[in-house]
């Protein structure tokens, strides 16, 4: 019997060596090379990169405690010469993602980055603690690799000695994980904003970014001039990325695709049972399925047990991908007949589902920010355990009331929310509309988890975004989405996806 657990290496990156500040002090650009960001310093659309650092107390209630290590910010930003709007800070998801990567990969790729880098700055900071291969930040958590896979129940326990293990090392260097929380971080965005000699900024927050973008809006509203949410992550919301609410979420995208098939000539044909087909699903965690899949790189053929909402949930994550989601249709009906051998899709999804302890699957990483955040913004623990259990090893307590109460705010406002999208579901951007005064809701109904990365969104959300950038006080220009119409793949083809599981 293979020993249960696994191997789970954590990795640590060396903290950087700087003075604390003191009280009273301004926070300070400090220019560095961009190079040392792994940042190609060649002008884009005009604009010239600057990169530097920006040290903050890392526990703000004892700022001059030398105990502790300083934080030091990465901060990236792009200003055109000729631009003169108001400077555009981007708040990264994950959460655990880096926003310098999500500017540089994402945002400059879409039409609306084109855009914003011809009228505004635009300023990405890598929130504290935030996991990098190139060791921008200082400190870096770290993260948390887990080789192979196993049922929840073998593995907590070794995450959870390996948290312990974790935070000792970190204490050893200075660091308190209970520092890096969302509340915790909120003031860096203030510094950063300040260091760089703005006073006022538009956010623009996706998916687990838009939580830092409420709370900032909150604390702050006298630094935001407006706002734009995409894959609205509201603080209330604290059930998002629980396996069972994705599930169920899941199930209401799938009724959307459904629907939407139905209404494309082409799919109704192809797929004229699909609506009996989805009616055999459910989200009962007592429901399993047994599958054959062959998988020539883990053995061969095997039939795999998997859980309903397990393969649901996947599925939901998985369906954000444009080329996932046009293969849905017929995925689900290869679930309902068995018939799990037509297409690669289907037999990954099995895979991720699956809690089978043979199948060799590539390594996957936890950045331990990711365990910081959601301990402190949740009062029941992070999604893994569904418990304290890895917040208690990891020594980070809930944050308290505001880190999981609704925000009020007049701030003017943009929530965009996608009709495929299982992450952020659209009735979380209309539950946070109801305090948010100034807050207008526009819904791209055939589109996946934040729709201006998704390419047959982008330019119209860009349209969208910046109809509203313009004027925040007025309905923005929607009328492009109704044209934004994404295909169904035909049944009869050779279904070789491309699978990533997106998650923001």
């Amino acid at each position: 019997m293979r020993k249960v657990g696994r191997v789970l290496r954590a990795t640590i990156a060396m903290l950087a060596v700087a003075a604390p500040r003191g009280e009273g002090q301004q926070p300070k650009f400090v220019e560095r090379s961009c190079s040392s960001f792994n940042i190609n310093p060649q002008p884009v659309a005009g604009a010239v990169a600057r990169c530097g650092t920006v040290t903050v107390p890392q526990d703000r209630a004892a700022p001059d405690d030398r105990r502790l290590a300083p934080v030091v910010l990465p901060v990236l930003i792009y200003a055109n010469p000729a631009s003169k709007g108001t400077p555009l800070v981007l708040l990264a998801g994950g959460p655990g993602e880096s926003a310098i990567d999500a500017t540089q990969r994402v945002l400059l790729e879409t039409p609306l980055g084109q855009m914003l880098l011809r009228e505004r700055p635009i300023i990405a900071f890598d929130r504290r603690g935030i996991h990098s291969e190139v060791g921008r930040s200082s400190p870096d958590l770290g993260a948390i690799v887990l080789v192979g896979r196993g049922p929840r129940s073998a593995v907590l326990p070794v995450l959870r000695d390996s948290l312990a293990s974790m935070t000792r090392i970190l204490r050893s260097r200075g660091v308190e994980a209970r520092n890096f929380t969302t509340l915790a971080a909120l003031d860096d965005i203030g510094d950063v904003v300040h260091a760089l000699g703005y006073q006022r900024v538009v956010l623009f927050g996706a998916s687990y970014g838009s939580r830092d973008a409420l709370q900032f809006m909150r604390k702050h509203p006298e630094m935001v001039e407006s706002a734009v949410l995409d894959g609205v992550a509201p603080p209330n919301a604290i059930t998002l990325l629980d396996s069972a609410a994705v599930a169920s979420a899941s199930l209401e995208v799938f009724d959307r695709v459904v629907a939407d098939c139905a209404r494309d000539a082409v799919c109704a044909v192809e797929y004229a049972d699909l609506a009996r087909v989805l009616a055999r699903f459910n989200v009962d965690s007592a429901s399993w399925m047994r599958r054959t899949v062959n998988l020539p790189e883990n053995g061969g053929w095997k039939t795999l047990q998997v859980n309903t909402t397990s393969v649901m949930s996947v599925l939901g994550f998985a369906s954000a991908s444009e080329t996932i989601r046009a293969e849905l249709p017929a995925v689900l009906l290869d679930f309902a007949s068995g018939d799990t051998l037509r297409s690669e899709l289907a037999a990954k999804v099995l895979v991720a589902a699956s809690p089978d302890q043979s199948l060799n699957i590539d390594r996957s990483t936890t950045p331990l920010i990711r365990y910081a955040v959601l301990c402190g913004d949740r009062p029941q623990g992070e999604p893994y355990a569904g418990d304290r259990t890895l917040c208690d090893a990891f020594r980070v307590p809930f944050s308290g009331p505001d880190a999981a109460s609704r925000i009020s705010s007049d701030v003017p406002t943009l929530l965009i929310s996608s009709g495929y999208d299982a992450q952020t579901p659209y009735k979380l951007a209309v539950d946070a509309a109801r305090t948010l005064s100034k807050g207008q809701q526009v819904l791209f109904p055939m589109v996946g988890h934040v729709a201006f990365a998704r390419p047959v969104a982008m330019a119209c959300a860009a349209v969208v975004i910046e109809s509203f950038l313009m004027r925040p006080e007025q309905t923005p220009a929607t009328g492009c989405i109704s044209r934004v119409v994404p295909a169904f793949a035909p049944r009869i083809i050779n279904r070789a996806s491309t699978w990533r599981s997106e998650r923001r």
